[in-house]
């Protein structure tokens, strides 16, 4: 059985974003979901247009919009990763995005959502493992 320095429930936006940062600080990481493919939240949200951040989730602008025991602790997330950050990355890779209401930024092309894909497979660094969790068969019989 392979060994792990660490393993993430969940290949969301979340979940990938921490394997690749694990995976470039030389961890060996496994990524595990439902899906089929890992991202696949990602690729569908916004009614299959790949909604990929908010300009306006920010610590400044989200201060009021962040409900928990420890409202800080999203605070400072976002002010250490900035969408801004994320957008520089997506732009560096040739993707194509647009604006929509509220800030949403969403690819502009279907073969665009491809290339974010790519990206997110892209984390040089480290080894980094996706898998799904096999499914029990259960006979009729049983």
């Amino acid at each position: 059985m392979p060994d792990y320095d660490v393993i993430i429930l969940g290949a969301g936006a979340a979940g990938m974003m921490a394997g690749i940062e694990a995976g470039r600080r030389g961890r060996k990481v496994l990524v595990v979901d439902h899906a089929r493919d890992p991202g696949e939240k990602i690729r569908i949200s916004g009614g299959g247009r790949c909604n990929f951040t908010n300009v306006n989730a920010t610590h400044t602008a989200g201060r009021e919009r962040f409900l928990s025991q420890n409202p800080r602790f999203a605070l400072s997330a976002l002010s250490r990763y900035t969408p801004d950050m994320f957008i520089d990355k997506v732009k560096k890779r040739g993707i194509k995005f647009h604006e929509k209401t509220l800030g949403q930024l969403f690819r502009r092309r279907a073969r665009d959502a491809d290339r974010l894909h790519a990206h997110r497979r892209a984390a040089p660094g480290g080894r980094h493992h996706l898998d799904r969790p096999r499914r029990r068969q259960h006979r009729k019989d049983q």
